[in-house]
């Protein structure tokens, strides 16, 4: 059932692929209107991720942003028919402007190894496209339930430029040995690991269960840490990519400090485009010290 179920969702993105952007969007920005309107998990979960988050804000402008973050989160589901589909020239005659984007050459040429970190903004697909036209990158990714699903994925993901390995013991040792050796690679910093792999540091003030992998990686590899995100320009005009600079503390030897300046360099990225971040994604689940999970407490399922 569930291989069924992936190639299904594998001919919904091949439909949307044959589209154009603005269309993908559109198709997006209904799917989050319809989120919206209804109590969805989706809803639920940005509204407690947003009310712990911007808690200066007043209910009306929480409101309003868990309104502008679904239909984002849509227009990122949407435009996996684009990110997947399309040509390598084609998605990168979407991207209109690279900012600050030295830090990311500089780094390669230094040829200590990049670990680039892409968090949940913007479209964060795209990033691996724009990385790949500059260096070999290698990205983590953690394998689909659905089989069919899985291997489609990364043959797609593959083919726009990225080495994929997934979140195994193999997978790390690769990772660490391409970094040891002056290569590129790819994490997502903003998932959250299972306890024993993770150290809590604070989010834009909610102490957050954070990975500790990127740690680990660049004490033994001595690596560069640069961030990157995708913004999503206003009608469908494509994206900006944006490089930022680690915090110094990132390389840290304290992995509590280093992970206080991860989720300080991601809340930077944050605020460059607050509605884009994945704030459905349940981040918060587990609190230090056994406190009560703030999704149980506000009834989401």
């Amino acid at each position: 059932m569930k291989n069924l179920l992936g190639y299904v969702l594998i001919g919904v993105i091949k439909l949307l692929s044959r589209v154009s952007l603005a269309r993908a969007q559109a198709t997006g920005q209904w799917l989050g209107r319809r989120m919206m309107k209804k109590r969805t998990r989706a809803r639920e979960v940005a509204r407690v991720n947003i009310g712990l988050c911007y808690p200066e804000l007043s209910a009306a402008e929480q409101n309003s942003l868990v309104e502008q973050s679904l239909l984002h989160s849509g227009m990122t589901g949407a435009e996996m028919g684009p990110m997947w589909g399309y040509s390598h020239e084609r998605l990168m005659g979407m991207i209109r402007s690279v900012h600050n984007g030295e830090l990311f050459d500089d780094a390669i040429a230094a040829n200590e190894g990049v670990l680039l970190m892409v968090p949940h903004l913007g479209n964060w697909e795209i990033i691996s496209t724009y990385a790949a036209s500059r260096a070999r990158v290698t990205a983590m990714y953690r394998p689909a339930k659905m089989k069919s699903f899985n291997d489609w994925m990364v043959g797609r993901r593959e083919a726009v430029g990225a080495n994929m390995v997934p979140t195994t013991k193999g997978g790390v040792e690769a990772l660490f040995q391409i970094l040891r050796e002056g290569g590129v690679a790819g994490f997502l910093p903003d998932q959250e690991p299972k306890p024993e792999r993770g150290v809590f540091a604070p989010f834009m003030d909610v102490e957050t269960l954070t990975p500790n992998l990127p740690h680990q990686m660049i004490q033994e590899s001595g690596c560069r840490v640069v961030f990157a995100f995708a913004e999503r320009l206003e009608n469908a005009a494509g994206f900006d990519i944006h490089f930022l600079d680690a915090e110094p503390d990132q390389y840290s030897a304290d992995p509590v400090v280093a992970a206080t300046a991860m989720n300080t360099t991601i809340a930077r990225g944050v605020a460059q485009c607050p509605a884009q971040y994945q704030w459905t994604y349940k981040r918060f689940k587990r609190r230090p010290d056994g406190g009560m999970n703030p999704y149980k407490e506000a009834g989401v399922p």
